[in-house]
C-alpha cells in the first residue's frame, strides 16, 4: 500500500510539476525604474497605454527633432532602465543624434500591468496600438531596436506592419523557439526533451500561450530582404550558434554583426564604442 501510494505521489508530481514549471518561466519581472531621461538633461513626458485586454503600461515619450524615432524594446525581465542591455543609455545615444525617442516597459515589467510574458505574441499587438496612439498621423520615420524578447517583438512587429518602419535592430533574437523551450526546460527545470509537447499544451490550454506563433523561423523567411540588423554574441548561453546557423538557412543574405567575447544582450554594454559605430554604420 505505502508503495502504491508513493507511486501515486510520484505521477501526481510528473503531472503537476510541469504547470509550476510553466508558470515560472512565463511570469514577469518587476525591475524597478530608479533612472529618468531627467539624467541626459532631456525633457520627457510619462506616457501611458491601455491594452487590448485592459492592461496599463508605462513609458516615456522623450521629444527629439525632426522625424526620426526611435522605439527600444527591453528583454524578458528588463525594463526601461535595462541594467543588462544597457537599454536606457542607448537611448539617450539615440536621443543625442536627434531622435525622438519612445521607451516602454512591456507587459509584465516594470512598471506596466500584467503576469505573463507572451513572447512576443501579445508585446507585439500592444506595441503597435501604442506607437498608433503616438503617432497617429504617421509624422515620423520608426527604427525599431529591441533585445532578446524585445528583438523578437520588433521583428513581429515588422511583419504585421511593414511600411510603418524604416530600419529594425535585433539584439540576440531566438530564432527555433521550441528548441529554445527544451534547452530551458533541461536547464532550468531538469525535464527532458520529450516534456515539451505536454509543456506547450499547458501553456496554451491554462495560459493563453501560443508557442507556434513565437517561433522565429519562418518569420525569417518572411522577413528577409528587409532592413534588419542582427546582433549576435558570441558567447550567449541561451541562444548557442544552431540559432544562427538556422538563420543563415533561412535567410542567407541577412546582415549579422558578431560581438566576440560578450554573453546574451551585452554587446552594447560590453563594446560602447563598437557598437554604436555599427549604428552609424547603418545610418542611424
Amino acid at each position: 500500500m505505502t508503495a502504491l501510494f508513493l507511486l501515486f505521489l510520484f505521477a501526481l508530481f510528473l503531472v503537476l510539476y510541469p504547470f509550476y514549471v510553466v508558470s515560472k518561466q512565463i511570469s514577469g519581472y518587476r525591475e524597478p525604474i530608479e533612472k529618468t531621461p531627467a539624467q541626459w538633461g532631456a525633457s520627457f513626458e510619462n506616457i501611458d497605454f491601455v491594452t487590448d485586454d485592459g492592461l496599463v503600461l508605462k513609458g516615456w515619450w522623450i521629444p527629439g527633432k525632426g522625424r526620426k524615432a526611435v522605439m527600444l524594446l527591453h528583454g524578458k525581465s528588463g525594463s526601461r532602465n535595462g541594467y543588462h542591455s544597457g537599454i536606457f543609455d542607448l537611448g539617450q545615444w539615440y536621443h543625442s543624434r536627434g531622435y525622438h525617442v519612445m521607451m516602454a516597459d512591456m507587459r509584465a515589467h516594470g512598471e506596466s500591468g500584467g503576469k505573463y510574458v507572451y513572447f512576443g505574441v501579445r508585446e507585439s499587438c500592444d506595441m503597435l496600438g501604442w506607437l498608433r496612439k503616438i503617432d497617429p498621423l504617421g509624422e515620423y520615420r520608426w527604427v525599431l531596436h529591441g533585445f532578446s524578447l524585445g528583438a523578437v517583438t520588433a521583428m513581429m512587429m515588422l511583419e504585421r506592419e511593414p511600411a510603418l518602419f524604416g530600419k529594425v535592430v535585433a539584439d540576440a533574437p531566438w530564432i527555433d523557439f521550441e528548441m529554445l523551450v527544451k534547452s530551458e526546460l533541461k536547464k532550468r527545470a531538469h525535464l527532458p526533451p520529450f516534456t515539451y509537447p505536454y509543456v506547450a499544451w499547458i501553456a496554451q490550454n491554462f495560459f493563453g500561450q501560443d508557442f507556434r506563433a513565437a517561433d522565429n523561423r519562418g518569420r525569417c523567411r518572411r522577413l528577409c530582404g528587409r532592413p534588419i540588423l542582427y546582433i549576435r554574441e558570441e558567447e550567449d548561453a541561451l541562444l548557442p550558434p544552431w540559432h544562427w546557423r538556422l538563420l543563415e538557412r533561412a535567410c542567407p543574405q541577412a546582415k549579422v554583426a558578431l560581438f566576440e567575447g560578450v554573453g546574451h544582450v551585452e554587446a552594447f554594454t560590453e563594446c560602447p564604442r563598437r557598437y554604436t559605430k555599427l549604428l552609424e554604420a547603418e545610418g542611424l
